[in-house]
């Protein structure tokens, strides 16, 4: 198992983290023709913004409600987008790798003095089959 943080460079200093969590990877009984099962992934978004001192103000009164709430589009580059990676039991490895495809900043304050941020998080996944040895290993396990 490998799991790292990507990283993102918000146009206002913030340096945003992401990482996917993967609570639970589930599969298909049947193998397609090239030999992979269909894999389903329980996840969640893990994200932590590194925020300027200047940005910092006093946190928000009122609760942040993205439903009404409205946000800056901000501008944003990838510093580097890490795969994450997973073996299962009988002989995979799972890849798994977040995408941003947006950044919004809010002028709402978390309790730290930090804006909110809200993020468009698109998660790529793979599979490749691992080398029979340690395919066998893992199985023993």
């Amino acid at each position: 198992m490998k799991e790292d943080w990507s990283r993102y460079q918000v146009g206002d200093g913030t340096l945003l983290r992401v990482r996917i969590v993967v609570r639970k990877v589930t599969r298909s009984i049947e193998i397609g023709p090239q030999g992979y099962p269909d894999f389903q992934l329980e996840s969640m978004n893990a994200v932590s913004a590194i925020v300027p001192d200047r940005l910092k103000r006093a946190p928000s009164t009122e609760p942040f409600d993205p439903k009404k709430d409205l946000g800056e589009e901000m501008k944003f580059e990838p510093l580097e987008e890490r795969w994450q990676e997973y073996h299962t039991t009988d002989g995979f490895k799972l890849l798994v790798k977040p995408v941003v495809m947006k950044v919004w900043r809010y002028l709402k304050y978390n309790p730290f003095g930090e804006p909110i941020y809200n993020l468009n998080i698109q998660s790529l996944v793979n599979s490749e089959k691992l080398p029979s040895p340690v395919a066998q290993e893992l199985s023993q396990q």
